[in-house]
């Protein structure tokens, strides 16, 4: 993943893309945003340790799961994805964000593992708010109107300037070497002479943030809309379409027609639609429903991948469209 302007920044890759009971074909939610050698998993459905070694993610690479609710389908792949680690010798220390609720339950996990884990395994049960950033990339969490206490997670890169101009930069005498690398990256220096020189006087205008936002379960609510607002990507659980939406309303879901709704009322760029039941199949009228409402509307499939360009530019491959 390059952090050059224009470069890809972002690389999104769908583990599980199902809703409640995994099928052949759609595993129990789990979705990987990789930025910067970094691994940010976002929920951790059953059988999330056999898709994330067919994604070739890594085994030791930094790395932290964020847990929306503790719903089992959101939450069961935990054990089976410390014990792999810890079987393969990952060393790395591992960080883990959810409500207070994993505390116990991950440590319930750790207890199954014969010799223990292999590695430092730090868990925080959250609040809503800003947990952390990594390389430029800052991950929120947001309370959503589920059942019980549950998160959605908006990710924000900026990236600290825009791009570098080497001819300003000779123009007020940067000697061209180390410290223009410093400049790119953001940071001031100084000269020989004294003088200090600041990345804006050497680099265009910041592009744009890019956003991604996260629902979780969820059913419509303010705090979604107010993250998803201008985000690139939304991905969305869209568990029923319209024609169950007393069951949406009941079960603290939200419809494809919802999902959709937020997406334009938000101004979204993109709307990926996730975690769907398998009353659905393939998922066709689910993707129908949002599209008639939102057009810019895929469907999430296992394994499929998302590039974000640090112009906001999207690359997807292996998806449906219609």
């Amino acid at each position: 993943m390059t952090d050059s302007y224009g470069g890809i920044v972002i690389d999104i890759v769908f583990l599980g893309t199902g809703g409640s009971i995994p099928t052949a074909g759609r595993n129990h939610p789990s979705i990987v945003v990789r930025h910067s050698g970094w691994n940010l998993m976002l929920d951790c459905g059953e059988d999330t340790q056999r898709q994330f070694e067919m994604a070739g993610l890594g085994q030791n690479k930094k790395m932290c799961i964020l847990i929306s609710h503790m719903h089992g389908d959101h939450v069961l792949g935990l054990g089976g994805l410390l014990l792999r680690f810890s079987l393969l010798g990952r060393i790395k220390p591992l960080e883990i964000y959810g409500p207070p609720e994993l505390i116990p339950y991950v440590k319930m996990n750790q207890a199954t593992i014969n010799l223990g884990t292999t590695f430092k395994t730090t868990v925080y049960g959250i609040k809503s708010g800003i947990l952390f950033n990594v390389d430029n990339l800052q991950i929120r969490a947001f309370e959503v109107d589920h059942r019980g206490l549950a998160f959605g997670y908006e990710l924000t890169y900026q990236r600290p300037t825009g791009e570098f101009n080497p001819e300003e930069a000779k123009k007020i005498g940067v000697p061209k070497g180390p410290l223009w690398g410093k400049l790119a990256d953001g940071k001031s220096v100084k000269l020989v002479n004294g003088t200090e020189i600041s990345p804006d006087d050497v680099t265009s205008p910041k592009p744009q943030p890019l956003k991604i936002v996260y629902t979780g379960d969820t059913r419509p609510c303010d705090t979604l809309r107010e993250a998803a607002n201008g985000a690139n990507v939304l991905i969305s659980e869209a568990m029923y379409s319209s024609e169950h939406s007393d069951l949406a309303e009941e079960r603290g879901h939200m419809t494809a027609a919802s999902a959709a709704q937020v997406a334009k009322s938000s101004r979204v760029g993109m709307l990926v639609v996730t975690h769907y039941s398998p009353r659905y199949e393939i998922g066709q009228s689910i993707l129908d429903e949002a599209q008639a409402i939102f057009p810019n509307t895929i469907l999430a499939s296992d394994m499929m991948r998302m590039k974000l360009n640090a112009d906001g530019k999207t690359m997807v491959s292996n998806h449906r469209t219609g």
